[in-house]
């Protein structure tokens, strides 16, 4: 399967987004999951569904404790809810 790289540069100035925070949906059946992110340079927020961006690219954008973290509260919401 050939995975698409999401893209971890602002849409407005191209500077590097970081990843803010993120939301798993543990309550509805709806599969939002969702990563926020603030560019590095001109401070604007943006958001994409968690299922946009490969597993694969998930620990280029965070530390492992995060990783970890959210790695078992996003299979354990998908398990719920899948």
């Amino acid at each position: 399967m050939n995975e698409q790289k999401f893209s971890l540069s602002c849409k407005r100035c191209q500077a590097p987004l970081k990843m803010d925070s993120y939301t798993i949906d543990t309550f509805t059946c709806q599969n939002k999951h969702v990563f926020y992110f603030k560019c590095t340079g001109c401070d604007d927020f943006s958001a994409t569904a968690i299922a946009n961006i490969p597993e694969s690219q998930w620990p280029d954008m965070m530390d492992k404790e995060t990783l970890e973290r959210l790695t078992k509260e996003y299979h354990d919401a998908m398990k719920q809810h899948g």
